[in-house]
């Protein structure tokens, strides 16, 4: 039972080993490695949003600090360009742009709700978020 347990125990942390869990590399690779999988994990929240929750957020939380209505908003950029800006790591550095008073109170827990929102109110999508 404990040679059974101990082979499982190998296996498991080979496996690791193989998937990059338990890798020893240099500073700078490890940092570089962190790096590419915070922009991994970030990409996956993104994509785990919701644009209905997004459309609350912006409704209820940040209408008021930009100034524009939710069919003002959304439509600032096409969906490949909205795309183009959240795969290059500066979507929030774009809401920012568009409205720089929300650095006083942005969470980060609302960017993906909120690119899921301004990706299906694109100005090249039919949809039209109706306040």
């Amino acid at each position: 039972m404990i040679k059974n347990l101990i082979y499982f125990i190998i296996i498991s942390l080979s496996n690791a080993y193989d998937i990059n869990l338990f890798t020893i590399k240099s500073t700078n690779d490890t940092l570089l490695n962190q790096e590419s999988n915070q922009t991994t994990i970030n990409q996956l929240d993104m994509s785990m949003g919701d644009a209905t929750i997004g459309k609350n957020i912006f409704t209820n939380k940040i209408r008021f600090y930009c100034g524009i209505s939710n069919d003002e908003f959304a439509p600032i950029h096409t969906q490949d360009e909205w795309e183009a800006i959240e795969q290059a790591g500066k979507f929030k550095e774009e809401i920012f742009k568009i409205c720089p008073k929300l650095k006083e109170i942005y969470k980060d827990s609302w960017s993906a709700n909120l690119y899921q929102f301004v990706y299906e109110y694109a100005s090249d999508s039919d949809n039209i978020p109706l306040d």
